[in-house]
């Protein structure tokens, strides 16, 4: 079963001296159940806003993404393939109810970042470089997640919040290593699909589209 998903958001990104404190305490020690509680964290990321500042949101998202290990739970073959699936989609809604209502309008790469205040844009910029996979293309259990982790990355391409644009581009960007030929036609499709984007955002395309992010 999953957990009390309202005491794991506290945990996770509640007020504490060390980030790490209570939140590993509570996680379920099935990864069937660490996949179904993540799923469950990330479909209802909306009710988050509000509860918690976005610095406490930034915090709680950076170790989650980057130090946890949870999300490694997406790629191993004892869980069934649909629930994780079911999660690796659910990051979707993470994009849609808080980076792009919450985070400024504004690009993070380069020189950039130096002017953006609001703290939840680092994570969003950062969620794919931080996010424990780049796509195992020669994984057979690997492969189903792969393609729902691209379609989120591609989806987060339409959104009119630069930062959220930047991120599924800087995402698309790492994985340009796995999947050439996919990175690169998306990123296409983009460049044709939204041709009033900003020069520096234009540049930026076109570096992921040849996997040279940072």
């Amino acid at each position: 079963m999953g957990i009390d998903r309202e005491a794991w958001a506290d945990g996770l990104f509640g007020p504490r001296e060390d980030l790490r404190d209570g939140l590993l305490d509570d996680v379920p020690d099935e990864p069937l159940d660490v996949v179904v509680s993540l799923t469950e964290l990330l479909g209802t990321a909306g009710e988050l806003v509000g509860r918690y500042s976005t610095p406490q949101l930034a915090d709680g998202l950076w170790y989650l993404a980057a130090d946890s290990g949870l999300f490694r739970q997406l790629y191993n073959p004892a869980v069934p393939e649909d629930p994780r699936a079911e999660c690796a989609a659910a990051i979707r809604e993470l994009h849609k109810r808080l980076f792009e209502p919450l985070c400024e309008n504004a690009l993070s790469h380069g020189d950039h970042g130096a002017a953006v205040k609001e703290r939840l844009n680092s994570i969003c910029y950062m969620w794919w470089d931080v996010f424990p996979t780049w796509g195992s293309p020669n994984d057979p259990a690997a492969r189903g997640v792969d393609e729902v982790l691209l379609n989120v990355m591609r989806g987060t391409l339409s959104s009119e919040n630069v930062a959220c644009v930047e991120s599924g581009l800087h995402g698309l960007g790492h994985w340009h290593t796995s999947y050439p030929d996919l990175v690169e036609s998306t990123i296409d499709a983009f460049l044709r699909e939204r041709p009033e984007i900003g020069v520096a955002l234009r540049d930026y395309a076109h570096a992921a589209r040849r996997g040279r992010v940072l």
